[in-house]
């Protein structure tokens, strides 16, 4: 029997004076609320990290399957419509209502082979539950237009 390996993560998280600062194995990261929900805008908020995660996330695993070249040259758009009465506990509703990946690569080829590889990706892609626990989710490809001049 094979044990799989385990990683422990740690984050910490101290409030600050513009927004709450976090650590994670010395790297800090600025988190902030626009001035609307009482932040100063001093950083994303929590929910821009939750997607930035999820972008970086899937690039990594799409490296592990192998597609190191779709990996390097794609571009991942993760956006959410969060419902915001839910979180201030006005409505009962999912937190998540809508949650996109839109992903742009170089060309047909590798969007042929970013599509096959989706349900791989999205069984292995730490914050897939996120997506999952959406309303509605979805995760499109499409390919980059030239950026060459018409002469």
């Amino acid at each position: 029997m094979t044990t799989s390996r385990r990683e422990q993560l740690v984050v910490q998280a101290v409030p600050g004076t513009h927004g709450t600062t976090v650590t994670a194995r010395g790297h800090e990261l600025t988190i902030d609320e626009a001035p609307r929900y009482g932040g100063h805008d001093s950083g994303a908020n929590p929910v821009e990290h939750l997607l930035a995660g999820i972008a970086a996330a899937s690039l990594v695993v799409l490296r592990l399957l192998g597609e190191v070249a779709i990996a390097e040259s794609a571009a991942l758009t993760v956006s959410a419509s969060l419902n915001v009465d839910r979180v201030m506990g006005a409505d009962d509703g999912p937190v998540v209502e809508l949650i996109r990946l839109d992903w742009e690569v170089a060309n047909a080829a590798h969007a042929e082979r970013l599509r096959a590889a989706l349900p791989h990706l999205a069984s292995r892609r730490p914050g897939q539950a996120l997506i999952d626990a959406a309303s509605t989710s979805t995760e499109e490809v499409s390919v980059r237009e030239s950026t060459a001049a018409c002469g």
